[in-house]
């Protein structure tokens, strides 16, 4: 309906009279009574207590199971901004508490979360937050169901794949339904099936149901394994520098064995290892990348996918290490890791401190002859000072090394040395090792082992020239042991003992640099390098046909860089072949304090003598990197 021109002037006229009144503050007025009211939500930090309470079983696990979970616990130091946001966290809680119960097995489980306002100023809000847990449910059928069923594996020598599981792992009924053990049983069947030849094994669907009325949880699970599959070979791809045949040669594999994700794995440590690469990646190929076997058709020969991206190979590092029975030494170092394009190794050492001068050169060729043996080579030509003995020797090895299981390895090598050396005259000496060695390690970590185990035991068949010609066999064994008792590892025991003896050579044929000592950072500490044993007319220590030390160590780490570490020492060099085990031993005692960084922890050892001499210092100082032992 169209207005008239009268309607018009009567609207913008009733407008014109609005406006003075306006200005004569009825708005204004109402802003102000907007202002002067309450505000609508408060922003001040609201400081609240929290109490958790269960009902009924479980409720010592349930609530230390909410306190580890529960936003209003973990941030209890960071207020909420008035108690509209406590309120927030409290509900938020009440989810948090009710996921929890059905996680573990609490189906029927409720939560209620009581806010209590501040009563009085600077006071605490309080927040209860109360669980209800109910009856536990516990496992009721669980069926597993192949869709489609796994196709057959050949036969390979040697190895045989478990069978597909036919149940889900690790569940049984009348065991509690805890999710996370009905997840990872679930999860387990694929991983179980990818070692055991079926590489693209996957869940299909899975579905769960309640009994309401038994208090069960009925678990419907199909697996898809995909094809059968046995390991092909491995395709390298991203190198530069490194030969492609070279990493071939390092598969943990043999081409037809049953497809296994853990040789997968290993392979993938494996080339980790090898200080070649920064990046590695080893997956199977897809399955239509697969060839049908001849023999069973329904089976594939499906190929391993190797990715790498490659690092530098050279690296030029120095360290220090400071005692006060040796001085300071420092020692320069360069290392090659891809010397001819096969993981070759090169490494130049140049020691220069008060007891050793020189230069060193150490070779390693892996995969020499096989994947698991390598090839060792090198050379020396060094100057040691120390007040046994004065040397100036030029020495070289050359041998191999193979590892025999994961946690063995054995090697052999052929050593010469030859030099002049000097006691009360200068004399020449020379001779030859054949030197045999077994070794176990299981430690977890060589610069700072928390547990494991390292037992090396050596022979080396010795002939040569020093004050008339000698044969002799020298042996030696070294073992250590470390334990965590708490998981956080803030406590570790250490323990090592080594025992040696020279066979069939008198003392006076024996070069002073292949007799055995005791005393210093490396041994006994608390006494100078080399002075426990046998001495001369002068005073200087002899060495002797055999040896036995023991170290005894309690590694307490304080803060997560910190560590203190009391210990004990002792040890003894006889003059016979026999050593006479813990007899006439001289004890050393002191406190280590440790740094811990990535590469190994920084070492500050202080020790004092408990079988002091005349001739030996008050204390020992000791600083390097890496533990003692």
């Amino acid at each position: 309906m169209s207005l008239t021109i009268r309607q018009i002037l009567f609207l913008l006229g009733a407008s014109f009279l609005l406006c003075p009144l306006s200005g004569c503050g009825l708005i204004n007025h109402a802003s102000e009574r907007q202002e002067a009211s309450a505000p609508l939500f408060e922003s001040d930090p609201v400081r609240y207590a929290v109490d958790i309470h269960v009902e009924g079983e479980g409720s010592a696990e349930l609530r230390s199971s909410m306190e580890k979970h529960s936003q209003l616990i973990l941030l209890r130091d960071q207020p909420p901004d008035g108690m509209l946001g406590l309120m927030r966290r409290a509900r938020a809680d009440e989810q948090t508490a009710v996921k929890l119960l059905h996680s573990l097995g609490y189906f029927d489980g409720t939560a209620k979360a009581d806010v209590a306002e501040v009563e009085t100023p600077g006071g605490q809000a309080r927040v209860t937050l109360s669980l209800f847990p109910g009856p536990r449910y516990h496992m009721g059928a669980t069926n597993l169901s192949y869709q489609p069923s796994p196709s057959p594996l050949p036969p390979f020598p040697g190895i045989s794949p478990a069978p597909p599981p036919e149940g889900l792992p690790g569940l049984n009924e009348k065991q509690n339904a805890v999710a996370e053990n009905v997840l990872a049983a679930v999860e387990e069947v694929p991983e179980a099936l990818h070692r055991s030849g079926y590489p693209e094994a996957a869940v299909a669907s899975t579905r769960y149901t309640l009994n309401k009325v038994e208090k069960t949880l009925n678990a419907d699970v199909v697996i898809n394994p995909g094809p059968a599959a046995v390991m092909g070979k491995a395709e390298i791809r991203g190198t530069k520098k490194v030969e492609p045949e070279y990493l071939a040669r390092l598969t943990t594999w043999r081409q037809g064995e049953p497809w296994d994700d853990r040789r997968l794995q290993a392979y993938r440590r494996e080339l980790q290892t090898l200080g070649l690469f920064r990046f590695v990646d080893v997956k199977a190929a897809p399955a239509d990348r697969g060839v049908p076997l001849e023999e069973e058709p329904s089976c594939l020969k499906l190929p391993v996918l190797v990715d790498v991206r490659e690092a530098s190979f050279r690296t030029v590092s120095a360290s220090a290490r400071y005692a006060t029975d040796t001085g300071m030494g420092l020692q320069g170092e360069w290392q090659h890791r891809n010397l001819f394009g096969a993981g070759e190794k090169l490494t130049l050492k140049a020691p220069f401190a008060q007891d050793k001068r020189g230069i060193q050169a150490d070779f390693e060729k892996p995969a020499f002859g096989r994947r698991d043996q390598k090839l060792l080579a090198g050379t020396s030509y060094l100057r040691e000072d120390t007040n046994a003995y004065d040397t100036t020797a030029f020495n070289a090895y050359a041998g191999v090394e193979r590892r025999i299981s994961p946690t063995w390895w054995a090697s052999v090598k052929l050593f010469g040395e030859e030099g002049s050396v000097t006691r009360v005259t200068q004399d020449e000496y020379r001779y030859a090792s054949l030197i045999f060695t077994l070794r176990r390690d299981t430690r977890n970590n060589i610069m700072n082992p928390e547990r494991g185990t390292y037992l090396q035991w050596e022979a080396a068949p010795t002939t040569g020239y020093y004050n008339g010609d000698f044969s002799g066999v020298s042996t030696k064994v070294t073992a250590s042991g470390y334990y965590a008792p708490f998981d956080d590892d803030a406590l570790v025991l250490a323990a090592r003992t080594s025992v040696g003896s020279f066979l069939g050579v008198s003392m006076g044929n024996i070069p002073p640099s292949l007799r055995f000592y005791c005393g210093g950072g490396g041994s006994v500490r608390g006494y100078s390098y080399q002075a426990i044993g046998p001495k001369d007319s002068d005073g200087e220590p002899r060495g002797g046909r055999s040896f036995h030390d023991v170290s005894l160590e309690a590694r307490f780490r304080v803060t997560e860089n910190i560590g203190i570490v009391p210990f004990i020492d002792g040890g003894m060099v006889y003059e016979g072949e026999t050593p006479s085990l813990l007899k006439d031993f001289q004890w050393g005692a002191g406190i280590g304090l440790r740094y811990y960084t990535p590469i190994g922890p920084v070492r500050l050892d202080v020790a004092v003598p408990l079988d002091k001499k005349s001739d030996d210092r008050g204390y020992q100082v000791y600083i390097s990197i890496g533990q003692s032992f």
